[in-house]
């Protein structure tokens, strides 16, 4: 009995090692999962973070899609009034060459007929008082027409300067857009390397086959498409939204040019009634004597000299040359989107900025969202704002400036879009609408 026992213990003991190896074996097999699923739980929290960056990566790709869609169509914009410009140009430029032809005409018949001895014989030689004030009436309707062509070829002239500035301006202005287009471009295509990076990173973290990863990075990018936060009716919505503002600059600047051109029809008509007046009343004095006709003379010259000075509203001046962009009021913000009330108007262009009255500095610093930007007190319960001007501000804080003093030039600093000036006239605490000042 006793080997049998014996053997029956040996093979209890390998039974019990063997016993033991295998429980061994398990715990390592469980730690070795439990590992497994905490690093898998710690890998699907990741992939849930990194799938909502990617959510965001192609919210911001849509985001710069639109900027650049209403980027371009800005650049379409401008070189159309530039073109509209062009045309102004050419016909200003061929009214005045007409012009000089015509007083070119003249002096060439001057130099060959006349001579100023011919005219003083022309006064010299009258018969009676009366023949020698109807002599001199001729004379100087003959100036006087002269004077006028003068008159008229030096306004068309400055108009062709201003608008020759106003095409170097809007050029300007479209480079700088297309400078814009270019960093949005640039921005668009590093996030969509960003937003390749992200998936990768995902599919890689996992250790997957190649047929795997690919069919991860594939399902990924469904994924982002599907997360994307601009669906077709928003992206609608949003272009309904844009151009119903465009709409809306586009009809204040037909306004603005219409009251300019009846401006202009206005002092013309008030420059020619006074200059029938002045022909009226030198004819009748004419027919009086000749000191009447000098008296009369002079007085129509300084009523035509008088009604050619406007008076400028409410003792304001406009502060910047260039196209109104964006009026005072409610709008859509052009960075953060939304429904934002403007406290100022928006003067697109470049160049000086000047005071619109006098005053004194109180602020001229740096401001995250007006950029650089001064503040002026008139005095009187009134104050200006001039923002997102070029850093080399021309005042300080506690200087006295005259209305049409330089305080700065045309810039983008701050939240801006372009080159602009953002002006606001504050009213005992309170902005009000600078147009009704300085329009």
């Amino acid at each position: 009995m006793q080997p049998i026992e014996v053997e029956a213990s040996q093979k209890l003991e390998e039974l019990e090692i063997q016993q033991q190896e295998l429980e061994s074996e398990s715990q390592k097999v469980g730690n070795e999962i439990q590992n497994r699923e905490e690093k898998m739980q710690a890998l699907e929290n990741e992939k849930i973070q990194l799938e909502e960056e990617v959510a965001v990566l192609q919210a911001d790709i849509d985001d710069l899609v639109i900027e650049i869609s209403e980027q371009e169509k800005e650049i379409d914009h401008i070189k159309e009034e530039i073109e509209q410009l062009k045309v102004e140009i050419a016909r200003l430029q061929e009214q005045i060459d007409k012009r000089n032809e015509q007083l070119e005409s003249q002096a060439r018949s001057v130099q060959t007929n006349a001579n100023p001895s011919d005219i003083v014989d022309l006064l010299m030689s009258a018969e009676s008082l009366t023949d020698l004030v109807g002599r001199i009436g001729v004379v100087n309707k003959l100036v006087s027409a002269n004077q006028d062509i003068m008159a008229a070829q030096i306004a068309d002239q400055k108009t062709l300067e201003e608008t020759e500035a106003q095409v170097k301006r809007e050029q300007e202005e479209v480079e700088n857009v297309m400078v814009q287009l270019e960093v949005s471009r640039s921005n668009l295509v590093n996030q969509r390397g960003a937003l390749d990076d992200k998936i990768i990173q995902i599919a890689a973290q996992y250790e997957m086959t190649d047929k795997e990863r690919e069919s991860f990075i594939n399902e990924q990018s469904i994924i982002a498409e599907r997360t994307s936060t601009l669906t077709e009716e928003m992206k609608v919505e949003k272009q309904r939204i844009l151009e119903e503002e465009r709409a809306k600059q586009e009809a204040i600047r037909v306004a603005e040019e219409k009251r300019q051109k009846a401006a202009e029809v206005t002092a013309r008509a008030k420059a020619e009634a006074a200059a029938k007046a002045k022909a009226e009343a030198t004819a009748q004095k004419e027919k009086n004597n000749n000191s009447q006709v000098t008296i009369s003379s002079n007085n129509a010259s300084s009523t035509e000299a008088s009604s050619n000075v406007a008076p400028t509203s409410n003792g304001w001046t406009r502060p910047a040359r260039g196209r109104i962009s964006s009026p005072y009021g409610w709008r859509t913000h052009p960075v953060y989107g939304g429904q934002r009330f403007h406290k100022g108007v928006d003067i697109a262009g470049s160049g000086p900025i000047i005071a619109a009255r006098s005053g004194k500095v109180v602020t001229a610093t740096y401001n995250s969202g007006l950029g650089y930007y001064v503040k002026i007190d008139h005095g009187d319960g009134y104050q200006s704002v001039y923002s997102h001007m070029q850093p080399n501000l021309s005042v300080s804080v506690g200087q006295e400036v005259s209305q049409g003093q330089q305080v700065g030039i045309m810039g983008t600093t701050g939240t801006s879009t372009g080159v602009h000036l953002d002006f606001q006239i504050i009213k005992n605490g309170e902005t009000v609408d600078p147009m009704n000042y300085i329009n």
